[in-house]
């Protein structure tokens, strides 16, 4: 190798590694259009909708149904085929991973976003008409590689929420394979320091919230200060 060869290598190296961050970053901006165009028709055949647009909610909501009947631990019973508030995740305003995966500050904000959504929420159910009669909302959770049920019980109760296992069908089991996928892609799209965080197929788990709860909680300034009082009597594991 001539000693300008050499000298060039370098160079040459350099440039390759340029043009391969272009490629994916090509790549990348193509896969979060296709995704988000998905994304985007199945919340409009499902009716999924944004409640507000504030830059910090993290949530959006349809009118869906309870699959089977339930009663919630606050006395609430919602019976199957009742009208619901399905709650789903806002992927384009959550909060993404730094390369080392969620950390305290991740974890922060997201408590934060998290209380701001279901603040906002509580005032959209109270004030339009469409969702008066709604007595309860449901959310889907994935297990993380990281907690246990248990501890995402705790979690979620921090919330309001309570952590309600779903009979176990065929049918549940072929939707949480869908999700897995879906979950994926979403996470590749909009967070993928996540890939290397979570497991491609991980449970899923049903999360309700009565309206009850939701308005006493997030929908007055003292609701917040109850939050750890009443977290401390509820059930502290995924119930059937």
């Amino acid at each position: 190798m001539t000693p300008q060869a050499f000298a060039a290598e370098p160079l040459v190296r350099a440039g390759g590694a340029a043009a391969d961050a272009e490629q994916q970053r090509w790549r990348d901006e193509i896969w979060a259009l296709v995704i988000g165009a998905v994304d985007g028709a199945l919340r409009t055949y499902y009716g999924v909708v944004a409640f507000t647009d504030d830059p910090a909610c993290v949530l959006r909501i349809g009118l869906g149904e309870a699959r089977h009947a339930i009663r919630l631990a606050e006395g609430a019973e919602i019976a199957e085929g009742e009208p619901i508030g399905a709650l789903h995740f806002w992927n384009e305003q959550l909060p993404p991973f730094s390369h080392s995966g969620p950390d305290i500050r991740w974890a922060v904000e997201m408590h934060r976003r998290m209380t701001r959504s279901l603040t906002l929420l509580a005032a959209f159910v109270e004030r339009d008409p469409v969702w008066r009669d709604v007595r309860a909302f449901r959310a889907e959770a994935a297990l993380s590689s990281r907690i246990g049920s248990r501890q995402l019980s705790r979690v979620t109760r921090r919330y309001g929420f309570e952590c309600v296992s779903e009979p176990s069908t065929l049918l549940r089991h072929l939707h949480e394979f869908g999700e897995c996928f879906s979950a994926w892609g979403l996470a590749r799209a909009y967070n993928p320091a996540a890939l290397a965080h979570q497991r491609f197929f991980r449970p899923y788990h049903d999360l309700w919230i009565s309206r009850a709860t939701l308005i006493e909680r997030y929908g007055h300034p003292g609701g917040a200060r109850t939050r750890s009082a009443r977290a401390a009597g509820e059930p502290a594991s995924c119930r059937s």
